[in-house]
């Protein structure tokens, strides 16, 4: 009988792609797609802060994309269309174990597609959003950090949220933040 021992530190792993996206954000005309994994509020959230972000950069316009399941990443795709329709993406909602790995997987997609990007995550699923981001390849993806809970909290709370985070999201798309804690 012959015992093979694997090394769980081995070689190897994903070829990391440094994220160094940037764009003028309040540039007149900026396409921002928010695309959502359907999370439970996340359409909801991504509806609210499309509004706040159309008042802080007058002349931009918001498309929502939806992906129908949380646990999934989007399809090829519509990875494509958010590229090819928009100068900037939001994903969302990391808001739990597989609604995180979707949202995160989503945000690095789009930014090997060459769109400057931020996910918001909640604050509990964070690191959990951080080893995503780390396992397949691209480490420092920007990620906006949420209160949690979002979800569940009703329209006033989530308005709240994407009113604070609007700010720290377009310091994402300018290449200021890649941890926006």
């Amino acid at each position: 009988m012959t015992i093979t021992i694997l090394d769980p530190r081995g070689q190897g792993g994903p070829t990391v792609t440094p994220y160094a996206l940037a764009c003028d954000p309040r540039r007149d005309g900026l396409r921002i797609g928010l695309l959502s994994n359907c999370f439970f509020d996340a359409t909801n959230l991504l509806r609210a802060l499309g509004e706040v972000l159309v008042e802080l950069l007058p002349g931009a316009r918001v498309s929502l994309y939806e992906c129908p399941n949380a646990s999934l990443i989007a399809e090829p795709e519509l990875i494509a269309r958010v590229a090819s329709e928009n100068d900037v993406a939001v994903t969302a909602l990391g808001h739990c174990g597989s609604c995180t790995s979707s949202a995160t997987r989503d945000a690095v997609n789009l930014a090997r597609a060459g769109l400057p990007v931020g996910t918001l995550i909640s604050d509990k699923f964070y690191e959990a959003s951080h080893f995503v981001a780390r396992s397949v390849g691209m480490p420092d993806v920007p990620r906006v950090r949420l209160p949690h809970p979002v979800a569940g909290t009703g329209a006033a709370r989530i308005a709240a949220i994407a009113r604070e985070a609007a700010p720290r999201l377009i310091a994402t798309w300018q290449g200021a933040l890649a941890d926006a804690a």
